[in-house]
């Protein structure tokens, strides 16, 4: 692994920390900014310069040794998954993300990823949620 991808991974995960402390602080508005504000904003520009960074890197990277896309995806829906679960709920969110998982990992018909996907979600609520 290059030092641009290995750079990239980490300021994308202290740009993550930035963005997740700057909400609980609480952002406002563009009108209002609250105290979190500018933080924000800066742990967003930080965010697109290491996606940047992280691109770069692969690209390098790919010439010295290929590596799966799919890896990465997977670790960007499970990112994506802990911010939706708040807003969306248990249900949809798990849904979304195992559909999205078992679509990056092997090509299924998609009636048969849907259902692979419905019952996973219903027996994860009930071992966690129910019993």
């Amino acid at each position: 692994m290059g030092n641009e991808l290995k750079s990239g991974i980490f300021f994308l995960l202290i740009s993550l920390l930035i963005i997740f402390e700057s909400i609980r602080v609480e952002v406002g508005t563009f009108l209002s900014p609250g105290s979190g504000f500018l933080s924000f904003g800066l742990g967003l520009a930080l965010f697109g310069l290491s996606i940047t960074l992280i691109i770069k890197g692969f690209k390098r990277y790919e010439s010295q040794k290929p590596i799966s896309i799919r890896v990465f995806l997977a670790i960007l829906s499970l990112f994506v998954y802990s911010i939706l679960l708040e807003k969306l709920g248990f249900l949809i969110s798990t849904f979304l993300l195992i559909i999205i998982l078992f679509r990056l990992g092997q090509k299924r018909k998609w009636w048969l990823t849907i259902g692979i996907s419905m019952l996973v979600t219903i027996l994860a609520y009930l071992i966690f949620g129910v019993f």
